[in-house]
């Protein structure tokens, strides 16, 4: 049976970020005119390649992905995400990681992304959103003195590059400004029917703030290097003004 897979979408070339840290500044079609950013993340351990958020790359960067190392994980961090996952799983024969309920998009999971659980990443470790209607996670990994990415749920944008006009206006009256931020729209839509948005998230976001890192990245917006968790605690306060961050 032949599978119809979503073509690749405009897209940049392959950049490092840090050392075996690289990603791809890709985009998304929300509606005609309507075009914001989109970001996969790659991260290196020995030879082997992690993908988390993953975009489907037109056949030379692919090639570019392959020189850079095996691709063997990838994995999906928001309920909303992973139109491309299913390219990577049968096209690289991947383990593919998502969370229990992160059924979207297809495929099912090799391995579930649990927190607590194993990661694809040695030393890493998953943070669910254990409160929120849909699934969604962040992953931290032990490289450059820390890495927290980030699917929805925390964003960081710095410029509106690989934004249409319409896409960055909307962005705009969405809430979006530039910097660190727990997304409006995604708080909004995790947030059961008759909850208080100011409060339902507070602890989940509280055990991210327990993890150690320098640098962040989401698949919306842009890199964030050295300060990312005081911006991350500013941007959690600030959507959260009760949260006891010593709790």
């Amino acid at each position: 049976m032949r599978i119809e897979y979503p073509p690749p979408q405009p897209h940049g070339e392959i950049r490092r970020l840090l050392p075996d840290f690289f990603y791809v500044p890709g985009t998304s079609k929300l509606a005609p005119a309507t075009i914001i950013n989109r970001n996969m993340v790659i991260v290196r351990w020995g030879d082997d390649l992690t993908l988390v958020n993953p975009v489907r790359l037109r056949p030379q960067q692919e090639e570019k992905l392959q020189d850079l190392g095996n691709v063997r994980h990838a994995v999906r961090l928001g309920y909303y995400h992973g139109c491309d996952d299913l390219y990577y799983r049968d096209r690289f024969n991947v383990t593919f990681w998502r969370q229990a309920d992160s059924d979207f998009y297809p495929p099912v999971a090799d391995e579930l992304l649990r927190e607590g659980g194993a990661c694809p990443v040695p030393d890493g470790r998953f943070i669910e959103f254990s409160h929120s209607r849909f699934p969604e996670a962040v992953m931290w990994v032990p490289l450059n003195g820390g890495l927290l990415l980030s699917c929805d749920a925390l964003q960081f944008w710095d410029s509106w590059h690989g934004c249409s006009w319409c896409g960055r206006n909307l962005l705009r009256l969405a809430g979006f400004r530039r910097g660190m931020q727990v997304a409006p729209t995604w708080r909004l839509r995790m947030t059961p029917e008759g909850c208080d948005p100011a409060h339902w998230l507070e602890e989940d976001f509280q055990r991210l703030l327990r993890l150690p890192f320098l640098h962040f990245m989401a698949a919306h917006g842009d890199f964030c290097a050295d300060s990312a968790h005081e911006q991350a605690v500013a941007a959690v306060t600030r959507a959260f003004p009760d949260l006891d961050l010593a709790a």
